[in-house]
């Protein structure tokens, strides 16, 4: 799973995008195989005026589940990332559930024969 962070308007630290980067990986690793890309988009919605402003938002590439976007904003990057990465993997974690149950009602029920 390829990870990339962009924050085009905000100065992220090496600790900032390190942390960020590790928690989607920790966060998906169950499902790893399902989710090819995840892009985290860092904006300060306030500028410097401050505030419960710092905003995560994730885009994930997840084959044939689709694309799933999770966002969530904070008094600071690390804490908006990881709601967002908390939201995300309840995200993958549904359409994953949503898919097998799907499967499973297409599947022909076999009898048994005794």
């Amino acid at each position: 799973m390829r990870v990339t962070i962009r924050s085009p308007h905000v100065t992220l630290e090496d600790s900032e995008r390190e942390h960020l980067s590790e928690a989607v990986k920790h966060a998906l690793a169950h499902v790893e195989s399902r989710v090819t890309s995840v892009q985290v988009h860092v904006a300060d919605l306030n500028g410097p005026k401050g505030g419960v402003d710092k905003q995560c938002e994730l885009v994930a590439n997840c084959g044939k589940l689709g694309v799933l976007r999770t966002d969530a904003t904070a008094g600071e990057i690390r804490a908006a990332g990881d709601k967002a990465v908390a939201k995300l993997r309840r995200a993958v974690e549904h359409a994953v559930d949503h898919k097998r149950g799907e499967r499973k009602a297409r599947a022909p029920h076999r009898r048994t024969e005794k």
